[in-house]
């Protein structure tokens, strides 16, 4: 039985619908990157399916409830959100961000439990950023304010993490260990991983199925063998690239074909 269904969405904002009659289900326990294009509806699709937008139309069902229906804080408890790297505006340190994963377990003005506190150390011991714990937003590094967020996410104690790329404006180095962290979720933990992506290699490397966007709708659906094409790359981001067996992993890869250059 699926832990997520999307029954013909369509989301946007206060110039119309961005993302157009999107129909998909996500499975228990499985690693799911929605990739496109700038401007494809990535991020919408993310908000929109727990609810953070206004102008949306069509059905969302996370574990045979309406997320529609559902109040903040029970959505909180069902679903995690990890938002795009964005620079600090109050200087939180990382325990408190991360507890402030344990809202929809507390009550209204209610002080951290002792389960609150294990949720949050466990939570911080999984992203390794314990021993960051008294250090504020701006003392961190990119990938460590990212493992911070994930942090919170975990200590929601959600079954399914919803991540707008969370490799944006992170350097090789912390992209591969903030996917590392995901799998290892997914894998060790049996969390439901749905993620917006731009790198699509970086995808390719971790998740399972890939969910392709072009205009609000989507254009391909499958593992990476089945959909990190030329043909498709090319339909769907209108550039000319190859494709390659990674010798490792034997998982595809891209590379700019030849002759193309980046602007």
């Amino acid at each position: 039985m699926a832990i997520l269904e999307v029954h013909d969405l369509s989301a946007g904002y206060d110039g119309g619908f961005v993302v157009r009659d999107v129909s998909l289900t996500v499975e228990p326990g499985e690693f799911v990157a929605i990739l496109g294009r700038n401007g494809s509806g990535k991020s919408t699709l993310i908000k929109a399916v727990q609810n953070l937008l206004a102008n949306v139309r069509g059905r969302v069902v996370y574990d045979s409830e309406d997320v529609f229906r559902m109040s903040p804080r029970r959505l909180a408890a069902k679903i995690a959100y990890v938002p795009q790297l964005a620079e600090p505006i109050f200087e939180y340190s990382v325990e408190e961000i991360v507890l402030m994963g344990r809202f929809a377990k507390q009550g209204r003005l209610e002080k951290a439990s002792a389960a609150d506190v294990a949720a949050v150390d466990e939570a911080m011991r999984l992203t390794d950023v314990g021993s960051l714990r008294t250090k504020r937003l701006s003392q961190l590094s990119g990938g460590e304010r990212q493992r911070a967020f994930i942090a919170r996410a975990l200590a929601q104690d959600a079954s399914i993490l919803l991540l707008d790329e969370p490799s944006l404006h992170l350097d090789i180095s912390y992209q591969v260990e903030v996917y590392g962290i995901l799998k290892g979720l997914q894998k060790d933990r049996g969390k439901t991983i749905v993620a917006a992506e731009h790198n699509i290699t970086l995808a390719a490397a971790y998740a399972e199925r890939l969910i392709f966007l072009k205009d609000g709708a989507i254009a391909a659906e499958g593992s990476p063998g089945e959909t990190v094409s030329a043909a498709n790359i090319r339909a769907i981001f209108g550039a000319e690239v190859d494709i390659r067996e990674n010798l490792r992993t034997g998982l595809p890869e891209i590379s700019l074909a030849a002759g193309e250059r980046r602007e």
